[in-house]
């Protein structure tokens, strides 16, 4: 019988579960399952730090849709995942970390923190390899309870027990990460939103990252059809409806005015795996004060955490919608429609005319930037013209957000990372880029980031270039935290706390070995197109953004904080 050490075991468990792909930063504590998993045949992308391979993990899942494996030491490099690993956790994403642990008893070790506690408080699951006897079964019960619940999980490798001689792992009767339970909405549930629906006049239908997860776009589509629904989708789920003309776009703070007003004006809303933040319903005001209002999704923690919610339906989004279509069908048969039925809603000419128009309305803001200076919505709109249609947009934090958000299309929403959805946090675009661009070889990465946020992660800008990854870094600097500047500058306050003087991002970029431009109008751009023809390791836009521009979600930026 071969004999491996339990560290080696989780490794080769690992493979055989599936992991092709691994993230981290290799210390002692993490260094023998990481290599046994690379060993195996999985790759392995080093960050350069522990936060930023927990978000490289995050967005290779959301964007591959498998379990996603980040690697990292104990203590310190589990201390340094914690902001990543939260918005992995308000993202639901489904994401294993392995990480080192002290070994029993080892209270005074300079490695000890109670890792258990710090995991817990995260909202992530803790687990733990308890025996070397254990270890495979340990193992398997942690990749699972990710995947299935998806949820990260974190498993705790004590040293002592990483130590310990076990058997080398028998061939896994596995079925990988297992069957994701799909809870199926009870007939009772059904039976009352399928009233709501067929009785509506104006319906709504809003799509979240549920929605995504469960492949429910073909069953909305049909449901939408069959009750004259309008269509649209939280900003995590841009690109779910794309191309279908009776959609609105994003729900919330990005929405145009004339959409948000179309959304105002619907008497039954029902979301699918969207959490109707404040961000979505722009603090409640999206939604008419009369509008009946349906939350479907599989997590009961997370019905009804808003005063607007109705209706909580405890169900998969995609078996929620079907059994929704039969319900409205049998009815049909039996001839039990409402006053309304056979009526297109609200898809109407005039309908349809209005939201041709609020698709221009953004269009109308002045374009004017100041000398030397370019526009951001001009910048992204240019860009929009020049990038392929097969990319992945990646959206880092700030206030410069809503130009690439508004102005760029997606494929789908697996092409769509936003990265500060979750945990509002800036500084995570970077590392974002890295594993979405390790996920979708055959698709453009664009990375749009504010000067602030990419100079917090700016480690990772050495990750892009030493993986010659063919990522397009777009830059909207100010020279500031925007966000904060253009809230706070209404009072007697001391801006200079947010403000910075200029840094040469370009020559930075250069500096690393990357491409590097500076832009301050449309012309300078031509070495963003030459170099989109082949593209070959990163390219650096280092565009100067007018920062007296406002845009118009800005007012939403602070409340609810």
């Amino acid at each position: 019988m071969t004999t491996v050490s339990a560290g080696q075991a989780v490794g080769e468990t690992l493979w055989q579960l599936g992991v092709r792909q691994v993230f981290g930063v290799v210390g002692s504590g993490n260094f023998v399952p990481t290599a046994a998993l690379v060993e195996a045949g999985a790759r392995y992308v080093a960050a350069r730090h522990e936060g930023a391979a927990v978000t490289m993990a995050d967005s290779y899942a959301r964007v591959s849709g498998e379990l996603a494996l980040c690697s990292v030491h104990q203590g310190p490099g589990l201390t340094n995942t914690i902001t990543g690993l939260v918005d992995a956790v308000k993202s639901r994403t489904p994401l294993l970390v392995i990480t080192g642990q002290t070994s029993a008893g080892s209270t005074r070790s300079n490695f000890y923190v109670d890792q258990i506690g710090l995991i817990d408080r995260t909202g992530a699951i803790a687990e733990q390899v308890y025996r070397g006897e254990t270890v495979v079964e340990d193992t398997v019960r942690a990749f699972r309870r990710a995947w299935v619940e998806r949820r990260p999980v974190v498993l705790n490798l004590p040293l002592d027990i990483q130590a310990a001689g076990v058997p080398a792992p028998e061939q896994l009767a596995t079925d990988g990460g297992g069957t994701v339970r799909v809870p199926a909405p009870t007939p009772e549930s059904v039976a009352g939103v399928a009233s709501l629906l067929a009785t509506a006049r104006r319906p709504l239908i809003i799509a979240g990252r549920g929605a995504v997860v469960s492949d429910t776009r073909d069953a909305l589509l049909l449901l939408g059809e069959r009750t004259g629904a309008l269509l649209a989708n939280t900003a995590v789920a841009n690109g779910f409806f794309t191309d279908d003309p009776w959609t609105l776009g994003i729900a919330g703070g990005f929405a145009s005015d004339g959409a948000a007003e179309l959304m105002r004006e619907a008497d039954v809303v029902v979301g699918f795996g969207c959490s109707f933040t404040t961000w979505t319903t722009r603090h409640g005001r999206l939604l008419g004060p009369d509008a009946a209002v349906v939350q479907v999704d599989v997590d009961a923690r997370a019905l009804g955490q808003t005063e607007r919610v109705d209706v909580g339906v405890l169900g998969d989004s995609g078996e929620t919608a079907r059994a929704l279509l039969d319900e409205l069908a049998a009815r049909d048969s039996r001839q039990e429609d409402s006053p309304y039925a056979g009526k297109p809603g609200w898809r109407t000419e005039t309908v349809a005319a209005r939201i041709h128009r609020y698709g221009r309305a953004q269009s109308a803001e002045s374009q004017a930037g100041q000398p030397g200076l370019i526009h951001p919505r001009v910048l992204s709109l240019e860009l929009e013209t020049m990038l392929p249609a097969a990319r992945t947009v990646v959206v880092d934090g700030g206030h410069f957000l809503g130009w690439p958000v508004t102005c760029w299309t997606v494929p789908d929403p697996e092409g769509f990372v936003f990265t500060s959805s979750g945990f509002q946090s800036i500084g995570l675009g970077l590392a974002a880029a890295v594993g979405a661009q390790t996920a979708r070889p055959d698709r453009l990465t664009v990375l749009a980031a504010g000067d602030g946020g990419f100079l917090m992660s700016v480690s990772e800008l050495e990750t892009l270039v030493r993986l010659r990854l063919p990522v397009l870094v777009v830059v909207y600097n100010d020279a500031a935290y925007g966000a904060e500047v253009h809230h706070f500058s209404g009072g007697r306050t001391r801006l200079e706390l947010v403000r910075f003087p200029p840094t040469d991002i370009a020559a930075l970029a250069r500096g690393a070995g990357a491409a590097g431009v500076t832009v301050r109008g449309v012309s300078d751009l031509t070495p963003v197109a030459e170099w989109l023809e082949n593209p070959e390791g990163p390219m650096i836009v280092d565009a100067k953004i007018d920062p007296d521009v406002v845009g118009y979600w800005a007012e939403q930026d602070f409340q609810g904080h």
